[in-house]
């Protein structure tokens, strides 16, 4: 990719190693159960009327594959020709873009919602990153993303060692705080207008099999996972509890 940024480079090769266990990931029941309600969680935020969604950093396509459903002119972008294969199982009919998340190549006002799961954590230059999806949006579109969050100190320091001893990560991704991710949002041109955390026990147990596979070897995994989700959902609806979620759910609308 002419152009390609050092970052942009780095994320390439990185999840072209991903996309295999990417794949394995989604492919156990109670994993696809965590995932689907995450995924749920955001797709109901979408406001009423929208038509041309965008998920930004698809990966391997799950996400995508949900949306098209209520969203047959769903578009995905990835930087990783590898996790976009991928996708093609999942999603043959949809419209799948390889391009970096930094440099959107779309006109202005294309999308009623842009979804970033996961991905402006990958990236460097934050602000940028959101006003460029603040571009693509029409003036009644919606940016929704679900980010790592480091509120918790704990969550933080963990992340922190995982992101330096895991080949896995990339060690100049970082997660956010509550505070510091609204700021950006606000610097970009966005109107916050719903923050929430997601993900406790389920994130860590469910979410991530590849990482911690203790659930796999657990009878009744699946079941296990629906507790852990109804759990996870009443501790970070508590103030004070919700210290303990791993992800914050951002909308933010265009000034």
């Amino acid at each position: 990719m002419a152009g390609t940024t050092s970052n942009a480079q780095a994320q390439i090769e990185l999840h072209k190693a991903l996309a295999p266990r990417y794949a394995y990931r989604y492919s156990l029941p109670f994993s696809r159960l965590f995932q689907e309600d995450w995924h749920a969680r955001m797709i109901a935020l979408v406001p009423k009327g929208a038509a041309h969604v965008l998920d930004l950093g698809c990966g391997t396509g799950f996400f995508l594959a949900e949306l098209a459903r209520g969203y047959p002119r769903a578009v995905g972008l990835d930087i990783s020709a590898e996790m976009l294969l991928v996708s093609r199982q999942y999603v043959p009919d949809a419209r799948l873009v390889v391009g970096d998340a930094e440099r959107l190549p779309f006109g202005d006002r294309t999308f009623d919602a842009v979804f970033c799961k996961g991905s402006l954590h990958h990236t460097r230059k934050h602000v940028a990153f959101l006003s460029d999806c603040r571009r693509v949006l029409g003036p009644d579109g919606v940016l929704i993303m679900s980010e790592p969050c480091n509120d918790n100190p704990l969550i933080r320091f963990a992340r922190a060692v995982l992101y330096k001893k895991s080949a896995h990560f990339d060690e100049g991704d970082e997660g956010f705080t509550k505070k510091g991710i609204v700021a950006l949002c606000e610097q970009a041109g966005f109107d916050v207008v719903k923050v929430e955390k997601y993900g406790v026990f389920a994130y860590v147990f469910a979410g991530f099999p590849d990482h911690i596979g203790l659930l796999k070897w657990i009878p009744f995994n699946t079941l296990l996972t629906r507790f852990f989700l109804k759990l996870d959902a009443l501790l970070c609806a508590i103030p004070g509890l919700s210290l303990l979620g791993f992800h914050v759910i951002v909308v933010g609308k265009p000034r």
